[in-house]
């Protein structure tokens, strides 16, 4: 069959005549699946409050399967994760995990480049760094004026004796 369309599908009827004629013609049947070799996927990022979601697709859609390959840093274990869609809780800034999705068919496979999840840098609510340190520098503060006023109040006890 040369020039087969996904249109083509269905169950198709084959009759084969033999050259003898002593031989009846024979009546088979089967059924005919048409698929496409899948196109190099795409990966989108959602960057969220405390994780980023990835979205893997392709444009050919006739019963494509999805994969997730997760490299972590300086590591050759990789770890495979199945579906179109994976959650990410990320690793501090200093490490980054390699992540490629890869969609398959029965006749095709086609891998995505690597993504780079510097993309989502997870934001810190507003004045997210400084917030630690103004609790410190208001506990230092707060142990000073109790230093001082205990000082004080011991001085004037000392100075009524």
């Amino acid at each position: 069959m040369n020039n087969v369309q996904l249109s083509d599908f269905g169950l198709y009827h084959i009759k084969t005549h033999y050259m003898s004629v002593l031989k009846p013609p024979k009546y088979s049947r089967f059924p005919l699946q048409v698929f496409e070799c899948v196109s190099k996927p795409n990966i989108t990022a959602e960057c969220r409050r405390n994780n980023i979601s990835l979205s893997c697709s392709s444009i050919r859609r006739n019963e494509v399967t999805y994969s997730w390959e997760t490299l972590p840093p300086g590591g050759t274990d990789s770890c495979l994760h199945l579906g179109q869609t994976m959650e990410i809780y990320p690793l501090p800034p200093s490490e980054s995990t390699t992540y490629t999705c890869t969609a398959k068919n029965p006749v095709s496979r086609a891998t995505s480049d690597p993504i780079d999840l510097g993309v989502c840098s997870i934001q810190q609510p507003r004045g997210g760094r400084w917030v630690p340190a103004l609790c410190g520098l208001s506990f230092l503060l707060l142990i000073g004026l109790l230093i001082f006023f205990y000082k004080r109040n011991h001085s004037n006890k000392n100075e009524s004796y």
